[in-house]
């Protein structure tokens, strides 16, 4: 087996990248700059085909609306993970955030979870007392940001100035 071209750059190729749809759910659903965008089934058949035993991939799951989830800056998170050999990003479907129960939704070991118009942030948040996967921002905070009062009262805690026309 060849040495990796950088340091960022797997061994088996491109980084492993799973969108959590069926195969039909898929469509409009671009590649990520250098990453595989796979099914479940293929995820699950990479597994099988190796001849070692996997490495432990760390399951990085993204919850938030498809328009957040596609959006540039999420676009620019996402192909900086994908440079990580043991990382695996799973994309939660708008579907099963808006209707499915938490207990179906994909495991995860780290969370990203953006709140958005429509989006059931109690149902994420639900989701992580039941599975206590490693939060990469604070879910209880985004209750706060949905209320621009209490934005501009924590803006002022923390000492950062505000225009006068918004005191």
């Amino acid at each position: 087996m060849s040495e990796p071209a950088s340091p960022g750059e797997s061994q088996r190729g491109a980084p492993r990248f799973f969108v959590g749809c069926e195969d039909d759910e898929s469509e409009g659903l671009e590649d990520y700059d250098g990453c595989s965008m796979r099914t479940d089934m293929e995820l699950y058949e990479d597994d099988e085909d190796a001849d070692s035993p996997p490495e432990r991939q760390i399951v990085v799951g993204i919850c938030s609306m498809m328009k957040k989830s596609k959006s540039k800056p999420m676009t620019q998170i996402l192909e900086r993970l994908c440079r990580f050999e043991y990382i695996t990003v799973v994309i939660f479907p708008e579907d099963v955030i808006l209707n499915e129960p938490v207990d179906k939704w994909p495991l995860c070991d780290c969370l990203v979870s953006f709140h958005s118009k429509g989006f059931p942030l109690d149902k994420a948040v639900s989701y992580a007392k039941l599975r206590n996967p490693l939060l990469i921002n604070d879910l209880n905070t985004q209750y706060y940001i949905q209320d621009r009062r209490e934005v501009y009262r924590i803006l002022q805690q923390e000492g950062i100035d505000l225009p006068a026309t918004l005191c």
